[in-house]
């Protein structure tokens, strides 16, 4: 059965199934294998649960009815996507980058559907398993943002390759994913890939015009792009007026001031607020409506999300980390917060061999702050932190956990970060609660 003949039953179905302990009726279950897992194993269950098609690769299953044995579920996954997308036909924005593609995918979300009708990248599902999920719930829409997440190089030009974008943002480029990119130079080549698409798609790049790397990095692979400058193409600025804790701002627009405040914290997300405000531009979105869009989005992903608690102010901040973006929260933290501080900060991880001077040197320029109250947890910290008056370190969350319920912190701002692995929003209970 050819992808075209799979396509038939999709349209037919309720959706795409990848575990049977969700819904299964009527959709076509995808058997995904991963490290961890092995949908294969849950075929009979599917069927079992109603699924209109089983799409495995048992050969043992073979001219089973409602079952299409194929040489790779993950690749049909991927074929149906880009099928039904090209088949769908919407404007599609590609977001990738080091720091900030979750805020500015829906930041730009908010944007543009003041204007279309659009569907967005839930939650994180941005790799070769999420971005095809995304793609399989278009319908009618105007208008996909798809986010795209990599640790190696080659997978964002595959994800391109699926998603077949229009427009591509890259945020920024930035020491992330060093184990399977090797240097900052593996990881700008890498996110490149989005350009090197667009280019030979005859897409358009949309670039800050204050990151001069990525400039040039579209200058030599030859992508046509707009630049968002004053005097540039999307000729829009975005200022901080204020944070205290939350951004307030003036998008200024020709001669033309608009000033809005934001429910987002850290001044490192005026780069987020001015990516959304010139792709809104682009798009035909009125000045206006960008502010109020941008004015109203309430961040409840673990990305700089004020937290107010009865006994501290929490920035919750653990969906990820790496160098760059601990620097830019911790810094930003020491711009708005009043004292007493306290960082809560767990591992980075894939930083391959780069780890455990990351983390010392990361250590080392806490020490030059004035904040007064660190606690690190992770066997990174642990091994390269020695502990002091003003830092304590754990081995595990688990410790920091014990130490939590012990102490019972109280009338801090805080800041919690760190790398998905840590879980350090388990924390928040013992912090605001």
């Amino acid at each position: 059965m050819f992808t075209e003949q799979i396509y038939q039953e999709f349209l037919r179905s309720t959706g795409i199934c990848t575990d049977t302990r969700r819904e299964a009726e009527g959709s076509l279950f995808f058997a995904l294998r991963g490290e961890q897992f092995d949908g294969n194993r849950f075929v009979e269950d599917a069927l079992n649960k109603g699924c209109r098609l089983a799409i495995t690769e048992r050969k043992d299953l073979e001219g089973f009815a409602r079952v299409v044995v194929v040489p790779s579920v993950l690749e049909q996954l991927q074929k149906l996507a880009n099928h039904h997308r090209m088949l769908v036909a919407p404007r599609l924005v590609a977001i990738t980058g080091s720091n900030g593609k979750t805020t500015t995918k829906e930041l730009l979300a908010s944007v543009l559907s003041s204007g279309y009708s659009l569907i967005a990248t839930r939650g994180n599902l941005n790799n070769h398993i999420g971005v095809p999920l995304t793609l399989l719930t278009l319908n009618s829409e105007q208008v996909a943002v798809v986010e795209m997440g990599a640790n190696h190089p080659g997978e964002i030009a595959e994800l391109a390759r699926i998603a077949a974008p229009d427009v591509g943002l890259i945020t920024n480029v930035g020491k992330a994913h060093l184990e399977g990119f090797g240097s900052l130079q593996g990881v700008l080549d890498a996110k490149g890939e989005l350009y090197g698409y667009l280019a030979a798609h005859g897409g358009k790049a949309i670039i800050d015009g204050g990151d001069q790397l990525l400039i040039r990095k579209a200058g030599e692979i030859g992508v046509e792009s707009e630049v968002i400058a004053p005097g540039g193409d999307l000729p829009v600025v975005v200022r901080l007026v204020r944070q205290i804790p939350f951004l307030e701002v003036e998008m200024v627009l020709g001669d033309e001031v608009y000033p809005f405040s934001t429910k987002l914290v850290g001044a490192y997300n005026l780069q987020n607020i001015l990516l959304a405000a010139g792709t809104g531009l682009h798009f035909g979105i009125a000045a206006g409506d960008i502010a109020d869009a941008i004015s109203g989005y309430l961040p409840e992903n673990q990305r700089s999300q004020m937290v107010e608690g009865g006994r501290n102010s929490v920035v919750l901040d653990s969906y990820n980390a790496n160098p760059s973006s601990m620097r830019e929260a911790i810094g930003g933290l020491m711009n708005y917060a009043t004292s007493p501080t306290m960082l809560i900060l767990g591992d980075m991880a894939e930083l391959g061999d780069a780890s455990n001077q990351e983390h010392r040197e990361l250590v080392q320029w806490i020490g030059t702050l004035n904040v007064d109250r660190v606690l690190l947890t992770g066997p990174n910290f642990y091994e390269v932190c020695e502990p002091s008056n003003s830092i304590t370190v754990f081995r595990g969350r688990s410790e920091l956990e014990a130490f939590l319920r012990k102490e019972k912190p109280e009338g801090y701002y805080i800041l919690l970060k760190g790398s998905r692995v840590m879980e350090l929003e388990r924390l928040r209970p013992l912090l605001v609660d």
